[in-house]
């Protein structure tokens, strides 16, 4: 470990053309640099990004307590399309997926999902309902929790992905394979040479705008690889407010 006024790093050496210094997910910093670099420069550039430095921790701690497993008990907060709704959780039962599914075909239930043991989740009026064969167990609560979310995040990024692939479509791009799966540091991931897009299924967390941009972001990097600014300004071209729909995922 390498020690300069305010913060430690680990330096790794190693012949690359320029320093680079990134945050890791428990907050540590990593700096590659040359072995020609003296360590003094190497100091006053990790000097010179403690905003980038104190702003990638930040975010990596959001990251860390929105990922944090629930109690999944009554009363508790859950997060939902950029809102919170209340936690109410039920003893499974079999007997009302009838009622569930007249309710969610009439609308006044949303975001349904059950199995043939009686379990569901749905949200109704500022509620999230989850109804499980165990009560008690947390991990089990987890598992229905994160199985409605994968299925709920799935159906809605397939619906904005085929919302917003007009403008890629006329441009010559075919319609990728969507993925959802549960990551915990990115919101979604594009493979042009597999033609795949896969997105988090935590998204459902997110507001409707911000999980339209990430949509739109991913599918652009079937025209531009790379962070580029011929990128950014393609996305511009399709979401102009694309900032502050960002602003949303921090």
């Amino acid at each position: 470990m390498e020690e300069n006024q305010d913060y430690t790093y680990r330096l790794i050496r190693k012949n690359v053309k320029n320093i680079n210094l990134s945050v890791k997910t428990d907050g540590s910093i990593v700096v590659s640099a040359s072995p020609q670099v003296a360590k003094e420069y190497i100091d006053d550039f990790v000097q010179s990004k403690i905003p980038f430095i104190q702003k990638a921790r930040i975010h990596m701690e959001e990251v860390r307590n929105s990922t944090k497993e629930h109690l999944f008990q009554t009363g508790e907060q859950m997060p939902y399309l950029g809102r919170f709704l209340t936690l109410q959780t039920e003893p499974a039962d079999r007997r009302k997926i009838p009622l569930w599914i007249e309710e969610s075909q009439e609308g006044s239930i949303t975001g349904f999902s059950r199995n043939n043991k009686g379990e569901a989740v749905f949200c109704q009026e500022g509620y999230l309902y989850l109804y499980t064969q165990d009560m008690k167990s947390a991990p089990y609560k987890q598992q229905l929790y994160d199985t409605w979310q994968k299925i709920q995040a799935g159906i809605l990024c397939r619906q904005l992905s085929r919302k917003y692939y007009p403008f890629f479509q006329n441009l010559g791009v075919d319609y990728p394979e969507i993925k959802i799966r549960k990551m915990t540091s990115r919101w979604g991931s594009c493979i042009p040479a597999k033609h795949k897009i896969t997105f988090n299924s935590r998204l459902l967390e997110k507001s409707m705008e911000s999980i339209e941009y990430v949509v739109v972001h991913e599918f652009a990097h079937f025209i531009h690889l790379d962070h580029s600014r011929a990128f950014y300004n393609f996305v511009e071209q399709i979401m102009p407010d694309w900032k502050k729909r960002r602003e949303g995922l921090r």
